[in-house]
């Protein structure tokens, strides 16, 4: 009966692997990071955080965007899903990793240009003050880049104005999300 089971598990695991990689294509499809990083318009050289970063599954497209000169600080609650983000490949920028609590941003004030929130604005207790937290990170003309399913959109909208952020841009290309690019009224934080 033992090696039956151990049988099946080495059977299942050889399948496992192309499993993962139909559904890792199937959720690319799904959420297009393709489009999703063109949409934030990043710049070589610019200093981006992607919060709640988890397993860095936007992490490395980032910091291909950025390049070279650029930096992505990815955060996120878990240490361990962070462990997995590893380091920067050829052509991308430096990466770095941080442990953040929860409501805090835990990032330098004025230092990046973009802060992205993908799949996690819903998950903060209050909105509006994280949002107000994060702005301080920003240097002057810096977004906050906001993308979840669309049922999250309005929710978010409503945390964006009462955290005195106005909708810079908002891009429609993806099927099941909604990005908008928030930026300070006025312009600077």
């Amino acid at each position: 009966m033992w090696r039956a089971v151990v049988l099946v598990a080495l059977v299942s695991g050889c399948g496992d692997a192309r499993a993962r990689t139909k559904e890792a294509d199937a959720y690319d499809r799904y959420r297009r990071p393709d489009l999703l990083v063109a949409a934030l318009a990043l710049r070589p050289g610019q200093i981006v955080a992607d919060v709640g970063a988890g397993q860095g599954y936007l992490t490395h497209r980032l910091a291909a965007a950025v390049g070279p000169r650029g930096r992505v600080v990815a955060t996120d609650l878990d240490a361990a899903a962070l462990a997995h983000i590893g380091g920067s490949a050829a052509g991308e920028a430096s990466i770095e990793t941080r442990r953040v609590q929860v409501e805090d941003p835990g990032l330098e004030r004025g230092a990046y240009d973009l802060l992205l929130l993908a799949q996690v604005d819903h998950l903060l207790v209050d909105r509006a003050a994280y949002l107000r937290r994060a702005t301080l990170a920003l240097k002057p003309h810096g977004r906050i880049a906001v993308s979840n399913r669309r049922l999250y959109r309005a929710p978010l909208l409503d945390a964006a104005r009462a955290a005195g952020l106005t909708v810079a841009a908002e891009r429609d290309e993806l099927p099941a999300h909604f990005v908008v690019l928030l930026e300070p009224q006025g312009g600077a934080p």
